[in-house]
């Protein structure tokens, strides 16, 4: 699950930094990079850890210059994020880019219970407890724990205040 954030989405800022000349769109590269690291270190902050993958695998990947993808290369990261069933909750700007991930193709059902025996397994639960609790999951659906969002929100705030910054330090208003 990745989010990309780019320079060009903030308009109005990236036009007067365009205006300005290579040296501030360079500074406003810096900032934009400083920013996507503000959003990993965030989103690190607000994920569950059990086993730690997750955790492990929510980074920064530069596409250009002036776009970043942030994200976690897990295939559950989209469920801790939102949730499931009827406790999902997805942030309004972010609807779009929840829905990919509400058609995607179930994993088996013998997978499932067998997740959730290992997890039973780590917090000393008997094993006996995996199958109602997996079945309670798939009937009331799982708690969401954004992590993701916070991080963009954190680092969208960041980037949008260096840019002010960068516009302010170079008389570009």
């Amino acid at each position: 699950m990745n989010i990309t954030v780019d320079i060009s989405q903030l308009k109005d800022l990236s036009n007067k930094l365009k205006k300005a000349g290579p040296k501030t769109v360079k500074i406003a590269e810096l900032e934009l990079k400083a920013s996507a690291n503000d959003a990993v270190r965030v989103a690190k902050e607000h994920a569950p850890i059990d086993m730690g993958g997750l955790w492990g695998k929510i980074a920064t990947e530069p596409i250009t210059k002036q776009n970043y993808k942030i994200g976690a290369n897990v295939d559950y990261a989209a469920y801790v994020e939102f949730g499931t069933g009827a406790k999902a909750q997805i942030p309004p700007e972010w609807v779009g880019f929840a829905a990919q991930f509400k058609s995607r193709k179930k994993e088996s059902w013998d997978k499932g219970l067998e997740d959730i025996k290992l997890w039973c397994a780590r917090h000393g639960i008997p094993e006996e407890a995996a199958y109602p609790i997996f079945m309670s999951i798939l009937n009331k659906g799982v708690q969401a724990q954004p992590f993701l969002y916070p991080g963009f929100k954190y680092g969208r705030r960041m980037l949008i205040k260096r840019l002010e910054q960068v516009i302010k330090d170079f008389n570009l208003e």
